[in-house]
């Protein structure tokens, strides 16, 4: 085992599980997202939401990326406050970031939300250019147990919204 998976491994053994993570902090994440995206503002998706494995030698961690959506939401203060009322219970901490494009002077606003105890970041991008993007993910994880199958996506209502079948396809970026 080379010093990176050595660190890994020290680092998984600091948080909390895949499994708590699903259970403790994604429905959160969620509910702020589907407070905010509606079947009328819905544009676009990229990816699925997945858990991969690593494998270090006879021990396994886990990693989360979620499906990145994209819906006209303009509003910053508005995206602002529907996370940080679900994500500051749980210790999460804020970041801001603007970039500005100096060729028509618009501004994109980034925020990151993060939490130590569960090795997971939060992505919201609100442009005046472009769709509002929310995605998050979590470092390496380890199993507690609890899930015959780590990698198998929790059943947390709204991971994807009722609506979204309907206006999925084709929208896939």
């Amino acid at each position: 085992m080379n010093s990176e998976q050595k660190a890994d491994l020290a680092r998984a053994e600091s948080l909390e599980s895949i499994e708590a993570f699903q259970r403790d902090v994604e429905p959160a994440i969620i509910r702020a997202r589907n407070s905010l995206m509606t079947r009328d503002n819905y544009r676009s998706y990229r990816r699925h939401d997945y858990i991969y494995d690593l494998s270090y030698g006879d021990q396994t961690l886990y990693s989360m990326m979620s499906r990145t959506y994209e819906f006209d939401e303009r509003d910053p203060v508005r995206v602002r406050t529907a996370f940080d009322a679900e994500l500051e219970p749980l210790g999460f901490d804020r970041r801001d970031d603007s970039l500005t494009d100096y060729h028509d002077g618009t501004t994109d606003l980034l925020f990151f939300w993060t939490n130590e105890r569960y090795g997971v970041v939060v992505n919201v991008m609100v442009s005046e250019n472009w769709p509002t993007s929310i995605s998050y993910y979590t470092g390496h994880l380890r199993s507690d147990g609890t899930s015959t199958n780590p990698q198998e996506l929790a059943d947390i209502p709204g991971r994807e919204p009722e609506w979204f079948a309907e206006v999925a396809p084709g929208t896939e970026s």
